[in-house]
């Protein structure tokens, strides 16, 4: 017998066992089993789960977890929060507890208050996040739409973006406040903290493993969550038994990964040439310029230099708001930009693509922009929402958000191909056909709402160069 066919013998025994636990209906906590606090001890416990919670999400506390499990809790935001940052790399993140909020006015502290938790990369972005088991909300609305500074920092600092969360009990109110995101802690603790655990816990030291247990327990006792039938220790067991087997095919798909990850722009435009949709004019490591044979349409730059973002941006959808004559495409070292474009999320969505095989192509504003030029090209985009909406193609429709304000979605078929990464490149081509090649009305009309927010922003006419 081959070592494959060894393998796959092995891991068909795997998934036969893995069924067998996943399939093991809850058991609903006895009434016995409910911790039941007074309100002192409630709030003690509340406190305590505030401070283990900053603990473990902290990258620099010696969990030895380093920034995974922070990674996987911004992975697992509810998409209403709109998280859509580089996670990639975390290594200037800060997250502390307890964040002072202040509403500033001629360097004078108007107001203030604290929020339970901050995560951030200074400069770049921050998420909020209030937590609530009990307690009514009071302040969500005066941390979105009043405060200037975050621990004495100015909002306005953090050229990315900024979000909310609102995290509380499934039988509570939501947040008063709308651009808070609300996520329940059941949510939470069955899409993101069980399934961590479960995962990860053999290569985390005991104690740590005890902590994310005693973090998951403590939640349930104070929600009166039932306490799930997860198996945890089985499934421990089993990942153990068949580690070289899990480790060997993860291995392998990880690295063709992260080669797809920087290669998919030159695998992309090669199935584009072949289909007669264009031609390439430049290529290196990380950027192709493709030429597209419709010349309403016009050239385009696919950019792989994240592992997350995959861009795909006209040439002339970013300039240099210092000289709006110079096109770019990648950042200048002072940052001084204007750029919209087309983008799939190759870490951010990757469950999406391996698990629902789904790929999800978002037209965006983006947010490293100033401030000023995203809400003209939001306004200019709402003024054309109508014929935007005639020009999109059935898989697409606009979103109501306002980065991410196109999202199409199209099937992975891994069946239909060699392997998953040549579905992916197929997927990504009918993206690409459908939204731009074949479709120059809806092109037109971005093109005019990029050079109209340049003209009113930033005081420049401009033209769209042409493809030469």
């Amino acid at each position: 017998m081959s070592e494959i066919e060894d393998l796959r013998r092995e891991l068909q025994t795997l998934t036969r066992q893995w069924e067998r636990l996943t399939a093991v209906p809850e058991t609903p906590r006895s009434l016995m089993d409910v911790i039941e606090y007074s309100l002192g001890t409630q709030q003690k416990a509340e406190v305590y789960i505030n401070r283990l919670f900053a603990y473990l999400l902290d990258p620099k506390q010696p969990h030895r977890m380093n920034a995974e499990f922070l990674r996987a809790f911004l992975t697992g935001l509810p998409e209403t929060c709109g998280f859509e940052e580089d996670i990639h790399d975390l290594s200037d993140v800060v997250v502390n507890e307890q964040v002072q909020l202040t509403k500033q006015a001629d360097g004078e502290t108007v107001s203030s208050g604290f929020v339970d938790l901050a995560v951030q990369v200074p400069n770049e972005w921050f998420l909020l996040v209030e937590l609530k088991f009990a307690a009514e909300d009071t302040q969500t609305e005066f941390y979105r739409q009043e405060v200037t500074h975050i621990d004495g920092v100015p909002k306005d600092d953090y050229e990315s973006g900024g979000y909310y969360l609102y995290l509380h009990q499934a039988d509570r109110p939501d947040a008063n406040d709308p651009e808070f995101s609300n996520w329940t802690w059941t949510a939470f603790v069955e899409s993101v903290l069980t399934t961590f655990i479960a995962e990860n816990a053999p290569q985390y030291p005991q104690r740590t493993v005890v902590q994310l247990h005693d973090f998951a327990d403590d939640i349930r006792s104070i929600t009166g969550m039932s306490d799930p039938t997860d198996n945890v220790d089985e499934k421990i067991e089993l990942y153990l038994d068949h580690y070289d087997a899990i480790a060997d095919v993860t291995a392998t798909f990880e690295t063709q990964w992260e080669t797809f990850s920087h290669n998919w722009p030159a695998r992309l435009s090669d199935r584009l040439e072949t289909a007669n949709q264009g031609s390439i004019r430049s290529e290196n490591e990380y950027h192709v310029r493709f030429e597209c044979a419709n010349d309403a349409v016009g050239d385009w730059w696919f950019r792989s230099t994240s592992p997350d973002w995959g861009m795909l941006f006209k040439h002339g959808w970013w300039r240099s708001t210092d000289d709006l004559t110079d096109v770019l495409h990648e950042r200048p070292d002072n940052r001084n930009d204007a750029r919209i474009g087309f983008h799939h999320r190759l870490e951010n969505d990757r469950e999406q693509a391996l698990r629902d095989n789904t790929l999800t192509l978002y037209f965006r504003n983006m947010g490293a922009n100033d401030q000023s030029f995203n809400d003209a090209v939001a306004d200019h985009f709402d003024t054309r929402a109508d014929d935007i909406e005639t020009a999109l193609p059935e898989a697409a429709s606009v979103t109501g958000n306002k980065r991410n304000m196109i999202a199409a979605e199209y099937d992975i078929a891994p069946d239909e191909h060699d392997d998953f990464f040549a579905a992916y490149v197929t997927a990504l081509q009918r993206g690409f056909s459908e939204l731009v090649a074949e479709n120059p009305a809806l092109i037109t009309i971005l093109d005019d709402i990029y050079t109209e927010a340049v003209a009113d922003v930033y005081g420049t006419e401009i033209r769209m160069p042409s493809s030469q």
